[in-house]
């Protein structure tokens, strides 16, 4: 599973590098970013004598490019592998520990930040924020997929390189499994970028790129229900059911669209999404138990949209539909079709977009927790920046 992730992300480092080239006007830069983490991945925790904790600090590293509105202001886009460092062992009774483990999950951070810039000096403090998304390799333990960052820095140039050493904190969303991650993060780290220099119209109007994120309207597993008797020495049969059912669940991560003549593009999305259940008991003497929500499986899914805009003012009412994939996980199906609806407004090259999506599968796919839906409906938000003005679009 690790290596899909990782080959996931090096296609999309590889976009990120390449589909900015030839950017006009020094709006768009592209860089490095690396740097550590100051907390742990992990909390120190012992629950039945097992004892989680972060025997070491993280290293992250990792890709950025920026889009400036104007001198003061500019959106981020970060792509950053940590592995979050973990280890687990048994505590004997006078306190020593036994079979310890490493733990490690691979993960990539993509933040996605607003950043306000202060003066006009050599030396310029800045501001910084916006959500935070978090894709998981391994799960050696179960850390959330989503958050939200702030950060402080201070930006300066040398030739032609920006340089700019940060201070930032992420708030992340609570693990949903009862897992020991450290929800607050803390990272220093450095960002060297370098202006795309270009000539005339080129690239900038034809590629947007951003995110998308949003929460299930519908469950990731149809409802199953067993019945079953039991029978016990001295008392007579009794009837039991235990009803599998799936949660909703959210889902998210980057996009990117390319845009054509006549209100026309192109979207492809790459969103991470975890498939979760939860099992529903009914006793013979009338005792309702209901478990915990337990993750089944995590996959990717890649929705490839045409989608047409029409021009209302400020607002771009929108139409889309195409092939949507995902990668083979358990009895999952690989592909099928993709329709939606929503609205897309614009503030300067940054453009949000509302809309709901419908997904269908193809014919149910039973795994040993209940069939898989065969078909999602989703409330989706995507941010974006670049391409041609909303009033051209």
């Amino acid at each position: 599973m690790a290596c899909k992730y990782r080959a996931f992300m090096r296609k999309f480092a590889f976009l990120l590098v390449v589909l900015p080239c030839g950017l006009p006007g020094q709006n768009l830069s592209v860089g490095l970013i690396g740097g550590g983490s100051l907390t742990d991945a992990v909390r120190d925790v012992t629950a039945e004598q097992i004892r989680t904790w972060s025997p070491s600090k993280d290293w992250i590293a990792g890709l950025t490019f920026e889009y400036r509105l104007r001198s003061q202001l500019s959106f981020e886009l970060d792509a950053m592998y940590r592995e979050l460092h973990a280890a687990e062992a048994f505590v004997e009774p006078n306190g020593t520990l036994n079979s310890v483990s490493p733990s490690p999950v691979v993960t990539w951070e993509i933040p996605i930040l607003a950043k306000y810039r202060f003066g006009d000096g050599k030396l310029r403090p800045f501001l910084e924020g916006g959500p935070s998304f978090r894709a998981t390799g391994n799960l050696n333990f179960n850390p959330s997929h989503h958050g939200a960052t702030a950060g402080i820095g201070m930006e300066t140039h040398w030739r032609k390189l920006s340089i700019a050493p940060s201070l930032r904190y992420t708030r992340w969303a609570r693990d949903e499994y009862g897992g020991t991650s450290q929800l607050n993060q803390v990272e220093l780290l450095l960002e060297v970028g370098h202006a795309i220099e270009s000539h005339g119209d080129s690239l900038i109007r034809l590629v947007s790129v951003g995110g998308v994120a949003g929460w299930g309207l519908t469950t990731d597993i149809s409802s199953a229900t067993y019945n079953f008797t039991v029978v016990s020495q001295g008392s007579p049969p009794e009837s039991e059911s235990l009803t599998d059912t799936g949660v909703k669940s959210w889902l998210g991560g980057p996009s990117v669209e390319i845009h054509l003549p006549r209100h026309l593009s192109v979207e492809i999305d790459a969103l991470s999404k975890r498939f979760s259940e939860r099992s529903i008991a009914h006793l013979g003497n009338g005792t309702t138990l209901t478990s915990a929500v337990e993750e089944v499986i995590s996959t990717w899914q890649f929705p490839m949209l045409a989608k047409y805009r029409f021009r209302l003012g400020r607002v771009n009412p929108f139409f889309e539909a195409g092939p949507s994939f995902r990668l083979h996980e358990d009895y999952l199906a690989t592909h099928g079709v993709a329709t939606g609806a929503g609205v897309e407004m614009h503030w300067h090259a940054l453009h949000l977009a509302p809309q709901f999506r419908y997904s269908y599968w193809g014919t149910k796919t039973v795994n040993m927790y209940g069939p898989y839906a065969p078909s999602e409906a989703v409330v989706l938000v995507g941010i974006s920046f670049g391409g041609p003005p909303g009033a051209s679009r």
